[in-house]
């Protein structure tokens, strides 16, 4: 891969703002997303001021040169320039053209070598205890993540709430996927009517939340997530406060990035490397047949932990997924009111007399087509990097005729990540 390599060199006298300039170069480049910075020490030379500097013991110079090297690619290194030009008093700056034949963050087992504060996201949002729910499921219907940490006056954070925590609190009637599919002007109407009986944060939250400071290794955090079984980690500081989050996509994009960027080939030497999907994937999975009535379509998908029935054609071939919010998306609106109200209540003998008079669609009429498939012998790092890029929670797992066999989770592929199993289903 063509690259570009920055050199700078400067005194180790040099400052910027009263900190030394190297140092605030090296954290410029950093926020900017470079791949990687070194700084080297020289032990004699001279610059522009034909000063000679040497760090010979019987004259010990206190400004020694200093050389920061920077390689990315060349679009990278063209943006940050003018601003690493900036912040020179004086030195030279050089740019040369590159082949970089290998890039890899290291790995210790299955994952970067890397710190919390170096993958999660900053200026997290937050809720405090007082926060209307109502408002809560507003902005959740506009975030890809279904959970928000509930923090005091003071910014430290005092629990989590989810989705899960307002759906078992009764808080919420409908997960907040669902409320997505609805559409959001129709939802904001029904919540301002309820917005009373739904109360505040501080009744459903779960407490004390579970945290990680932003120095803990990657691997120790995404262990934590894992035997917790949490989707999320606040990060905070020394007193508590609210710093970042880290989500578990957060550390599977790690993983992906990190593998993907190793350009050479390489041994296999990482837990992913060495398992297969089919060694991991769940077998049990829901199924109906593209002709099944929307009852029994329902009726599997209620019962379904995944809250997805996968579709097959008359050849046992994948021919589409349901889920939830495909229902509630598809079904004509005469109908909706009808299917809310099942999904509200789950599922009884009344229930499902009433689908089987009002729906005449079926399973093939409000799946979604095609679907993102994994093969069984696929290596478990290659599943991890697809769900990461197609940003898919599950993979339905098929053989080498595309019959379904099975279906893989990012909890799973996490847990493969840490050389584990599995300890449960989660999305």
């Amino acid at each position: 891969m063509r690259g570009k390599r920055m050199t700078i060199y400067i005194g180790e006298s040099d400052q910027w703002h009263h900190r030394p300039l190297y140092m605030a170069i090296v954290e410029h480049l950093k926020e900017a997303g470079c791949a990687g910075v070194t700084v080297l020490r020289g032990i004699a030379g001279f610059g522009a001021h034909s000063q000679i500097k040497t760090a010979n013991i019987l004259s010990l110079s206190v400004d020694l040169p200093v050389t920061i090297v920077a390689v990315d690619v060349a679009e990278k290194i063209e943006r940050v320039l003018p601003e690493v030009s900036a912040m020179l008093g004086g030195g030279l700056i050089t740019l040369d053209d590159t082949e970089i034949y290998f890039h890899s963050a290291g790995f210790e087992g299955g994952l970067p070598n890397l710190r919390v504060q170096d993958v999660m996201s900053t200026n997290p949002e937050a809720v405090t205890p007082e926060t209307p729910i109502a408002e809560v499921v507003d902005r959740l219907m506009a975030r890809d993540y279904m959970a928000l940490p509930v923090v005091d006056a003071g910014g430290r954070i005092v629990g989590m709430v989810s989705d899960t925590d307002m759906l078992s609190a009764g808080a919420t009637r409908l997960s907040v996927s669902v409320h997505k599919a609805i559409g959001a002007d129709v939802v904001r109407a029904a919540l301002a009517q309820r917005k009373q009986d739904m109360g505040s944060v501080g009744n459903v939250m779960t407490t004390p939340a579970v945290t990680v400071g932003p120095t803990m290794l990657l691997k120790d955090a995404a262990h934590l997530m894992h035997t917790r079984r949490l989707k999320r980690l606040p990060v905070v500081d020394e007193a508590g406060r609210l710093v970042g989050v880290l989500g578990r996509l957060d550390v599977l994009r790690s993983i992906a990035s990190g593998y993907t960027q190793r350009k050479a080939p390489h041994a296999a030497t990482l837990p992913q490397q060495h398992r297969t999907v089919a060694e991991i994937m769940q077998r049990d999975v829901p199924t109906v047949a593209e002709t099944a009535p929307l009852a029994d379509v329902v009726s599997k998908l209620l019962d379904a932990a995944s809250k997805r029935v996968l579709v097959l054609d008359a050849n046992g071939k994948l021919a589409g997924i349901v889920t939830d919010t495909d229902l509630v998306a598809r079904i004509d609106a005469d109908q909706r009111p009808g299917l809310l109200t099942m999904l509200r209540s789950r599922w009884s003998k009344e229930a499902q007399r009433q689908v089987q008079r009002a729906y005449g669609q079926r399973a093939a009429d409000v799946m979604t087509a095609p679907v993102v498939t994994v093969r069984d012998n696929a290596l478990v790092i290659d599943a991890l990097t697809l769900t990461v890029e197609r940003h898919v929670k599950r993979l339905p797992v098929v053989d080498a005729d595309g019959r379904l066999i099975g279906m893989v989770s990012r909890p799973a592929l996490l847990a493969a990540s840490l050389d584990l199993t599995a300890a449960a289903e989660g999305t």
